[in-house]
C-alpha cells in the first residue's frame, strides 16, 4: 500500500468521538504513559478556552473490522490530557486565573463546552505504517523538533523485555512516595533512566559503563519469563526492606538517601546482604538510629574523616565505579549489624570501628548530628573512669549482652584493660568487642 502522509483537521469532538469507540490507540509501545504535571495539563485548557493553536499532532491510522483506527504517534500527552477534563477529570486550578477557576468540564457554561469541543487540532496523518515504521517516524520527530534524552530516543530504538521492566518498576508507588523523581524527570523518562541503571547493576554488577543500560535493551530485549521474573523480584524486595527501614521515623524523601548517588549505593548494599542470605528482623530501632547519625553528619565539610570521604564520593565522579563500590561497601558494613545480628564481619568490624572512632575524636563544632558526638572522652562502664586520652588503641568497642543489633547507636567504649571485668561481670562476650589493635586496614 501506498504510504501517503495528508494534513487534516479534526474538531476535539471528533477526538473524544474516537475514544469513545475504541479507535484511538493513545499508547504505542514505545511511548510511557501520560506524566504531565497539574499545572502543563491546566495551561493546555486555558490555550484551548483562549483559542491558541497548538503543534501538529501525528497519527498513523490503519482499517481494522471496517472502521479508521488511529494510532498517536506524537501527542499523546496532550489528547490524554483533553480527554481528562472532558471526563471531569480535573478543575481549573493554579496557574489559570480566569473567570472559570476551580470548574470542571461539565461545570462550565453550555456556549463553553461547545467552544471546547468544536476547538480545531490540526493532524499529519500517515495511512498503513508497520510497527517499525512507527517508531522511525516517533524518533524523528523528537530527534528534529523537540531534541529528545537518550532515554527516551531508547523507547524507539530498543523496543523489548528490559525496558518493559524498568517502565513497570519506575511507575510503582514506592518512587512517588519516597521523592526521587521530580514531575520533569517523570515527563522526561529519566526515572525510567535510573531504574534501568539499577536493572543494569543487577545483571552486569556495579559499572560505570555509559553503555550499560543499551547493552542490556539489546540483550534483553527478548528476556527469558522466569529469569525476568526472577530479576523483578529481587527488585522489589530491595524496595521493600527500604520501605520497612524507613516506615518509622523520618521519611526516606526527607533524608539524603532520596538522592540518586546515595539511594544507588544503599539499594545495592541491601541486594549484597540479601544475596548472603540475609533478612530484616523486626526490631529496626538501632539501625534507624544508625541511618539518622548518617544522614545528619554526612557532608563533604564534616569533622568525622570517613563520612567527609562518603560525602565527597557522592560529588566527585559520584557514578564511577570505584565510588560507587566504596559507598556501597560502607553502607553494607553498616547495615549488617542488623541485617546479620552480629559483628563477625571482617569489612563490618573495620568500617563501624573507624566511624565510632572518627565520632568519639571529631572536634569541630560544625556536627550537624542529633545532640554532640562524644568529643575525646568516655566514661569505662567496668572502672568508672573517665577518659580524655586520644590513645585509641586503649580502648574497646563493645555491645552488651543479649544484643541482637550491632550498630554505631548502641555501641560502647571501654578500656582494654577492663575487658576481663566486663566478661566476669556478664556484660559482654568476647565475640561482641571490636579492638582496633587487631583490626585490619582495607585500600580505598
Amino acid at each position: 500500500m501506498n504510504k501517503k502522509w495528508r494534513a487534516s483537521t479534526h474538531a476535539i469532538s471528533d477526538i473524544r468521538d474516537w475514544n469513545r469507540q475504541g479507535i484511538l490507540i493513545l499508547q504505542p509501545d514505545y511511548q510511557r504513559k501520560e506524566v504531565w504535571g497539574d499545572a502543563a495539563k491546566t495551561m493546555l485548557i486555558d490555550s484551548i478556552l483562549n483559542g491558541i493553536p497548538m503543534p501538529k499532532i501525528f497519527v498513523s491510522s490503519t482499517i481494522k473490522d471496517g472502521k479508521t483506527v488511529r494510532t498517536v504517534i506524537d501527542g499523546q500527552q496532550r489528547i490524554t490530557t483533553i480527554l481528562a477534563f472532558l471526563a471531569d477529570g480535573f478543575p481549573l486550578a493554579a496557574p489559570y486565573s480566569g473567570e472559570f477557576v476551580g470548574q470542571r468540564f461539565s461545570q462550565l457554561p453550555q456556549d463553553i463546552q461547545e467552544e471546547v469541543l468544536s476547538y480545531d487540532i490540526d493532524f499529519n496523518e500517515a495511512k498503513g505504517l508497520s510497527d517499525e515504521e512507527l517508531r522511525e517516524v516517533y524518533s524523528r520527530i523528537n530527534k528534529y523538533f523537540v531534541a529528545l534524552n537518550k532515554q527516551e530516543l531508547r523507547r524507539a530504538d530498543y523496543p523489548g523485555d528490559f525496558l518493559d521492566v524498568a517502565d513497570d518498576l519506575a511507575n510503582l508507588e514506592f518512587f512517588d512516595d519516597c521523592g526521587i523523581f521530580n514531575a520533569t524527570a517523570r515527563r522526561r523518562s529519566l526515572d525510567v533512566e535510573y531504574v534501568a541503571e539499577l536493572l543494569a547493576g543487577l545483571l552486569m554488577g556495579i559499572t560505570d559503563r555509559k553503555d550499560a543500560i543499551d547493552i542490556c535493551c539489546k540483550e534483553y530485549r527478548q528476556w527469558e519469563h522466569e529469569a525476568k521474573r526472577s530479576v523483578f523480584t529481587g527488585f522489589t524486595e530491595v524496595l521493600s526492606d527500604i520501605e520497612k527501614i524507613f516506615s518509622v521515623g523520618i521519611p526516606i524523601k526527607k533524608t539524603r538517601w532520596k538522592q540518586k548517588a546515595d539511594f544507588y549505593s544503599l539499594f545495592f548494599a541491601i541486594r549484597s546482604l540479601r544475596l548472603d542470605g540475609l533478612s530484616l528482623p523486626d526490631d529496626l530501632m538501632q539501625l534507624r538510629g544508625d541511618l539518622s547519625i548518617l544522614n545528619n553528619g554526612i557532608a563533604p565539610t564534616s569533622s568525622v574523616p570517613i563520612f567527609s570521604k562518603y560525602a565527597v564520593y557522592c560529588v566527585s565522579q559520584a557514578n564511577s565505579a570505584s565510588s560507587r563500590n566504596w559507598r556501597t561497601y560502607f553502607l553494607t558494613a553498616i547495615l549488617r549489624g542488623t541485617y546479620a545480628g552480629t559483628i563477625a564481619n571482617v569489612d563490618q568490624r573495620q568500617i563501624v570501628m573507624e566511624v565510632a572512632s572518627d565520632i568519639r575524636f571529631a572536634i569541630d563544632s560544625d556536627w550537624s548530628g542529633d545532640g554532640c558526638p562524644p568529643v575525646n572522652e568516655f566514661v569505662c562502664p567496668a572502672c568508672g573512669v573517665r577518659d580524655e586520652s586520644a590513645d585509641l588503641a586503649s580502648s574497646v568497642l563493645f555491645w552488651e549482652q543479649g544484643t541482637h543489633a550491632f550498630q554505631i547507636s548502641n555501641a560502647k567504649w571501654a578500656h582494654a584493660a577492663c575487658l576481663e571485668n566486663l566478661a566476669a561481670a556478664g556484660i559482654i562476650k568476647g565475640t561482641d568487642v571490636v579492638d582496633s589493635d587487631n583490626e585490619d586496614s582495607r585500600e580505598d
